[in-house]
């Protein structure tokens, strides 16, 4: 449409022009920036049961189109789904995005799984047992597959998916009790870092993942209407969690910094929220670390590289259950609950041992339709309708029904896609932070506003503008990540070449927090260490600026060698340089302290 604020036929023409502009670099950004390009993660999504890919309440597609629209600018999820059942299951037929949809899915089917055709792992588990004609090839092999569990060379499938070098990722979640036990209950590591089975006993009056004893883990939150109410868990009020935060070495001897688990850690700020539901299951951590890999060989929790210490599981955040609620109205059946903290997400950070990374959530209520955009039913399970007409219309919208549920639903998207992130192997991490220095050299120019020509070589600048090089380049790739991901980013180039650096700026690292491999390590730093951090960035990126001035028309695997050796090269200068920053610094403390002997 024309503007009447612009004067003149020519302004109207460019406006129309700029507008095609914008359009056409939405359909292909290459047309304007050629050396850009996606990493693509391969995710495998696999269900079983009631639950499916659609859009009824049980149905998973709110996820699923996160993981497809919601993706990092650098990433694209190309998604398989997969259900258990042979009969026909809502597979979200209408997405022309999804790669590929199978039936009556087995892990040891050549055609369906093999332990390196996917990147990621996505388990859904609903079913206790398997042993129903719906599941035609395990219903006619009980040998190959036992009723209550996956069968052997499925195991060991996942298991070498797990292992092998490029180190697949793992995401499983069920529900309360034992719902989920069937295909997530039996697999190397996943079945130690989650309750797969009631907890403490089947009794109800102890069992936090019951259903309905006081101890359950029940998370709703009192919603628009008066009193706790079961369908509360689809209104626009979601649970507070508690997260565990981390800190560097450094932070210890100064104000603190404190960070969430990089699952948590968010565009805009910590994920702090999760969807509410009547009875939770919960993760756990491992009684026995020394556990033999039953269908793999080896040590279930291996060593962290380089260490003796092996690494563990941790827990992430904890959600809280408030006393008293019974579940009011036509559902009310529920007995009182007692007030308790239980832990909702578990994380396994297998990069650090060579292997994949594995999270785990307490249910996939957290994940389906009905928790996140409103219940359909409208009868007496979610108590709509004649028996309750008082019942809040925020909960046929859900999340969507106001803005401080939209504030929540965009923390809990993020967390979809953050999952998706972190799991992925150790090779599309590579490729993440390679496209990183692409668009730090090339589309932002930080080089443009700190040097005049690109012929000036990093050698021949001083460590202050290496520096204030360094300090843009987190600060522009800070604003279309989250803080955790800028950090990830900085480690995993700077301890290539200063490996002792990650004991002061990684607050993840498990060697730091419990105590082994810091030998060597100074005590009270004189400086802050991340400008030191900053200037071997500095360096990096007019190394690679100097080895790759302009951009080619299309980057190939060569550019990307040429690119990883300047940054090397950049990141050991940087290096020396901050180093020698700091004993210059050093020396001049020590010519002050000994005027203050005096």
């Amino acid at each position: 449409m024309p503007n009447p604020e612009l004067a003149g036929l020519s302004n109207q023409r460019l406006l129309e022009l700029n507008r095609a502009r914008r359009e056409l670099f939405d359909s292909d950004i290459t047309k304007f920036y050629p050396w850009w390009r996606r990493c693509d993660v391969s995710l495998l999504i696999v269900t079983d049961g009631n639950l499916n890919f659609g859009d009824g309440d049980f149905g998973l597609s709110t996820f699923i189109r996160t993981m497809q629209d919601d993706a990092p600018m650098r990433i694209r999820f190309r998604i398989t789904l997969a259900h258990l059942r042979g009969d026909i299951v809502d597979m979200l037929s209408a997405e022309t995005r999804i790669v590929r949809r199978i039936n009556d899915f087995r892990f040891d089917e050549p055609d369906h799984f093999s332990p390196t055709s996917f990147d990621e792992v996505w388990l859904f588990g609903f079913e206790t047992s398997f042993n129903t004609s719906v599941y035609p090839s395990r219903f006619a092999n009980p040998g190959r597959y036992p009723a209550g569990r996956l069968g052997d060379a499925e195991l060991l499938a996942l298991a070498q998916h797990m292992n092998a070098p490029h180190g697949g990722g793992i995401f499983a979640t069920g529900d309360h009790g034992q719902l989920g036990r069937a295909l997530c209950g039996s697999i190397q590591r996943v079945r130690n870092m989650r309750w797969w089975d009631n907890f403490p006993s089947p009794a109800d009056a102890t069992n936090e993942v019951s259903m309905l004893g006081p101890r359950r883990n029940d998370t709703n939150r009192e919603g628009r209407d008066s009193g706790w109410r079961f369908s509360d868990q689809s209104d626009d009020v979601p649970q507070e969690i508690e997260l565990t935060l981390y800190s560097t070495q450094l932070n210890l001897h100064r104000a603190k910094a404190h960070y969430p688990h990089p699952l948590l850690c968010g565009r805009n700020g910590r994920i702090d929220v999760l969807p509410d539901h009547p009875h939770e299951g919960e993760c756990r951590l491992p009684t026995n670390l020394s556990l033999s890999d039953t269908p793999a060989g080896g040590s279930e929790f291996p060593f962290t590289t380089g260490t003796t210490t092996r690494l563990e599981p941790e827990l992430i955040a904890f959600g809280r259950v408030p006393a008293g609620n019974t579940g009011l109205g036509v559902t009310g059946f529920k007995q009182a609950t007692q007030a308790h903290r239980f832990p909702v997400i578990s994380a396994y950070d297998g990069h650090r041992a060579g292997v994949g990374r594995i999270a785990c959530d307490s249910t996939w209520h957290h994940f389906v339709n009905v928790n996140l955009i409103g219940v359909l039913e409208g009868g007496g399970f979610d108590e709509f309708g004649p028996l309750n007409p008082t019942e809040s219309g925020t909960k046929h919208d859900g999340f969507l029904s106001s803005t401080s549920g939209g504030a929540a639903l965009d923390k809990i998207r993020n967390y979809y896609t953050n999952i998706g992130v972190w799991i992925a192997p150790t090779a599309r991490h590579s490729c993440f932070n390679s496209w990183i220095w692409w668009e730090l050299v090339f589309n932002d120019r930080i080089m443009e506003a700190t040097l005049v020509s690109p012929d000036i070589t990093f050698e021949r600048l001083p460590a202050n503008v290496l520096w204030s090089i360094g300090v843009h380049a987190r600060d522009v790739y800070g604003r279309r990540a989250s803080q955790c991901q800028t950090l990830e980013w900085v480690f995993d180039w700077v301890r290539r070449v200063w490996p002792e650096i990650r004991f002061w700026i990684d607050p993840w690292d498990p060697l730091h927090r419990s105590g082994p491999g810091r030998k060597g390590i100074l005590g009270v730093p004189t400086l802050e260490v991340m400008p030191m951090v900053d200037i071997a960035l500095g360096a990096a990126l007019v190394s690679l600026r100097q080895a790759l001035p302009y951009p080619p028309d299309k980057l190939t695997e060569e550019h990307d060698k040429i690119a990883a050796e300047a940054i090397a090269k950049g990141l050991e200068f940087g290096v020396k340089a901050a180093l020698a920053e700091h004993a210059a610094v050093n020396r001049q403390l020590a010519k002050v302290f000994k005027v203050v002997e005096r």
